[in-house]
């Protein structure tokens, strides 16, 4: 593949991401976590966002905890998936949401202390890309994950 096809593909993904950010600010979305700073993501990543655009996916259970990693996917554009690690437990736990597109050597995440979720992350290049998504939930110093799951 060309340099200037690669170029224009990775300019493609990054106005892809950055339409669903300008989307969730407009929609009203704050961010999940005050340790994750949108504004630090990485070309082709956003996040942390309160919400997640796009269809339910499929969901990872987290084992050892009633939590689940939630994914949805947006097929406009050049597609995005979007993940959520969720705890369903009662208090504030660690819990974190890593995404990292298989192509690319950059990851994003959101982790931290949190009574309900972390994330949403956004990654772009769904409709072409498999992303690895990592969730983990702590509870009583005992880290729980679902381990690399690559979803395409």
């Amino acid at each position: 593949m060309s340099n200037f096809r690669k170029f224009t593909r990775r300019i493609a993904a990054t106005t892809a991401v950055s339409g669903i950010v300008a989307l969730a600010a407009l929609a009203g979305a704050g961010t999940a976590a005050a340790n994750t700073d949108p504004a630090d993501a990485p070309p082709g990543y956003a996040g942390p966002f309160a919400t997640c655009n796009g269809e339910p996916y499929v969901q990872i259970t987290v084992p050892g905890t009633p939590g689940y990693v939630d994914i949805r996917r947006d097929y406009a554009g050049s597609g995005t998936f979007c993940a959520k690690t969720f705890d369903n437990l009662a208090g504030d736990h660690h819990i974190e949401i890593i995404l990292q597109r298989v192509d690319w050597s950059t990851r994003w995440y959101d982790s931290g202390t949190y009574s309900t979720y972390a994330g949403g992350i956004y990654v772009s290049g769904a409709n072409t890309h498999c992303t690895r998504v990592y969730g983990e939930i702590t509870v009583n110093d005992q880290a729980h994950t679902t381990g690399w799951q690559v979803v395409c």
